[in-house]
């Protein structure tokens, strides 16, 4: 094969002081427009770099992995490793066992397309060794170049988050390169996918205007499936010499044991077991032939788990539990996490064994702790040769207990290290949340919101809703809401679920702009779908009082059930409030209590405040008015209105405590201060009847119509 300008890399190096932004924006959007074909077609590249994507005649030219031997035959393997760090998704840089996905794909094309804007590789002049590795795992990504657009600059960062659920799918960088070339009036070149067999080539014209397709695309359509069925096999001459079908098969068996693994575990079981077998059918490759290279590798721990889980689901044999028990122990032996997990599951489930809950539990902690152990002495090493990233990330270890005691000092004179050795972003957003809420140390908010603002200086975007909290909330500042609503702006415009959840909030209730429940829901609609749990909660309360929408129960209900499952302790108490009163669902009484509990044991007031009505009134359990006493007691002192009206009323009339009229007075008077129209009704009944206060027969008048005008019913 020819490519007349050879990889991305030298046609960048060579052509950086001639490339224009519209060459840029060309380039990119070949690149994505690649990718995204082979994630149609079911298919990851898994090894995107700039010294495996060739330029010929300034078009893109996605190469397959026989060409990167040929291409690379100079390099040595260890430093051929290292170099492509920096296009690695960091989510594998974990210990954990993280499969490489289409989201892979996605964070390999985020930095590329930073590459295309620099004209020079990701890090140049840095050591790529694992203390890189170390750093990106952390959130360490390139800085943007002067002059380069704010979309441009919110597309690759989105690609390369450090969370793969929150990057776009390639389809999703293909439509915002497109808006970015329709401002730029820019006509795209056709890009190729490269097979280097037969030389094929698959052209697309494409501009701008939507309506200006080439007609190529359907006439090289069968052209297109052949190249991409055929992208994972290397199949160059120089390599067919040196090597059989079969030995080649072998040399990629890691590769598609990966691939399947991913399918299995990514997947719900009917779409994975489908997934494996199309996926073996396209590479020619039979059932038989993959089980018995399975059982040839029996040192290797995920073919053992593979063989489990196939035995398990019956994928081209029987299904046998006793017989997927015993590949999944055998690889728990050998440590494989996956193995572990599924033997916790058999254990859980009675699956080829009896059921043994403690034995599950078990097996489910020990995954977890291979991971966190794992996290710790990376960390720990990383510290003691100074690497601030390290240092950080120990700090995040005793602050969180990860293969270690918990120990919020010792978290805290690590990010206070982190910042002064070195300007790191990520220690001045710790440190401050330690200062800010007095972990480890004394509370003090003005440190807080100053680390807040020297870390968004420093160009971390992920701070800019912290930064926006402070000034909404006169955090370490004066209260400026107009500032706190521009900052949550700026956050949600570069795709931050928290700064989208934010703003909604604002628009809800008129922070720094006028209430706008259209726009209110569309924000928390947006955040829900990047997965974060308050944006969640918010749009089920949207679908329960039909804010902005039609009321929904059954929506609200499900966004509540999601929330809820993602440790919302917002959505458990609302979850447990549905299940309490059939609102969407069934009335379950225990479900609502254990829900009530599970929001309270989180330290939500809400929740608090519900158990203790629970314990009052038998409520999925047992009376207990002391109980419900001291629950009133911590969600009052929590500051909820509620909290404080049902402590009022055991103070009143003696349940689970001395009566203490003046107290009871107090209480409601602070309940309806705080707009509680029950605590403002029992504060007219107060003043009516001269309980912990004179009589004042105008001052009842006037509390209880001040209820009436919040709907409250009095008997």
């Amino acid at each position: 094969m020819h490519a007349e300008n050879g990889t991305l890399r030298k046609y960048l190096k060579e052509n950086f002081e001639n490339l224009t932004w519209n060459n840029k924006f060309n380039l990119a959007s070949q690149l994505a427009y690649a990718v995204s074909c082979l994630h149609g077609e079911g298919i990851m590249h898994r090894d995107l770099h700039s010294n495996n994507v060739l330029v010929h005649q300034n078009i893109i030219k996605l190469a397959d992995f026989g060409l990167l031997k040929r291409i690379e035959e100079t390099s040595n393997s260890q430093s051929r490793t290292f170099g492509l760090i920096p296009y690695t998704d960091s989510k594998s840089f974990n210990g954990s066992a993280y499969l490489l996905n289409k989201k892979s794909d996605v964070y390999g094309v985020g930095v590329l397309l930073w590459e295309i804007s620099s004209c020079q590789p990701p890090f140049h002049g840095k050591r790529c060794d694992a203390g890189l590795a170390l750093n990106i795992l952390q959130g360490l990504r390139e800085t943007p170049i002067h002059n380069t657009p704010e979309e441009y600059i919110s597309i690759y960062t989105a690609c390369w988050n450090v969370k793969p659920d929150n990057r776009p799918t390639i389809d999703q960088v293909v439509n915002k390169l497109d808006k970015l070339k329709a401002k730029q009036n820019i006509i795209i070149k056709d890009f190729h996918l490269y097979n280097n067999d037969n030389d094929i080539q698959s052209s697309y014209n494409y501009q701008s205007n939507s309506d200006v397709i080439s007609e190529n695309i359907d006439s090289s359509h069968g052209n297109l499936s052949q190249i991409i069925q055929n992208f994972n096999i290397m199949n160059t001459k120089e390599i067919e010499s040196s090597m059989s079908s079969g030995n080649l098969f072998e040399n990629s068996f890691d590769t598609i044991v990966n691939d399947i693994i991913n399918y299995l575990v990514g997947d719900s079981i009917e779409v994975g077991k489908q997934k494996v077998l199309n996926y073996l059918n396209n590479h020619n490759i039979t059932l038989q032939d993959f089980n018995n290279l399975l059982l040839n590798n029996q040192n290797n721990s995920n073919s053992i788990y593979l063989l489990g889980k196939f035995n398990d689901l019956g994928i081209g044999i029987c299904a046998d539990s006793q017989k997927a028990f015993e590949f999944y122990q055998k690889a728990t032996d050998l440590g494989n996490a996956f193995g572990i997990n599924e033997l916790g599951y058999c254990y859980e489930k009675g699956i080829g064994t009896n059921i043994d809950k403690k034995k599950a539990f078990e097996l489910y902690q020990k995954a977890a702790d291979l991971e966190n152990s794992f996290a710790f002495e990376l960390y720990q090493k990383a510290a003691n040769l100074g690497n601030s990233y390290g240092i950080n990330s120990l700090g995040h270890c005793y602050q969180y207990g990860i293969g270690t005691d918990i120990d919020k000092k010792k978290a805290f004179e690590l990010y206070e290290k982190a910042v002064v050795d070195s300007e790191n972003s990520f220690g001045m957003i710790d440190l401050g949340y330690c200062y800010e809420n007095g972990i480890g140390t004394d509370t003090n908010n003005k440190k807080a919101f100053e680390l807040y603002q020297k870390a968004v200086e420093l160009g971390d975007t992920s701070v800019i809703t912290n930064l926006g909290y402070c000034y909404e909330k006169g955090i370490g500042t004066d209260i400026d809401n107009k500032k706190a609503f521009e900052l949550y702006q700026k956050a949600a415009d570069l795709e931050n679920s928290s700064g989208m959840y934010n703003l909604g909030d604002c628009y809800e209730k008129g922070i720094g702009t006028d209430i706008d429940n259209k726009k209110e829901f569309e924000l928390y609609q947006k955040a829900a779908d990047l997965e974060n749990s308050s944006g969640m909660y918010n749009l089920g309360d949207c679908y329960e009082k039909g804010i902005g929408t039609d009321i929904d129960n059954k929506k609200e209900f499900e966004l509540y059930q999601k929330a809820a499952d993602l440790e919302n302790s917002s959505g458990m108490y609302n979850l447990g409030d549905c299940y309490e009163k059939g609102i969407g669902t069934d009335i379950d009484k225990k479900k609502a209590f254990e829900l009530y509990q599970n929001a309270a044991d989180l330290g939500n007031s809400y929740g608090i405040n519900s158990l203790g009505f629970c314990y009052e009134k038998g409520i999925g359990t047992d009376i207990d008015n002391k109980k419900a006493f001291e629950l009133y007691q911590k969600a009052a002192d929590l500051g909820n209105a509620s909290g404080m009206n049902n402590l009022g009323g055991y103070y009143e009339n003696g349940i689970g405590t001395d009566t203490d009229k003046k107290k009871a007075f107090d209480l409601y008077q602070k309940a309806a201060e705080l707009g509680n129209s029950f605590g403002m009704h029992n504060l007219g009944d107060c003043y009516e009847k001269g309980i912990g206060t004179d009589i004042d027969k105008k001052k009842a008048f006037e509390l209880y119509q001040k209820a009436a005008d919040l709907e409250i019913y009095m008997e």
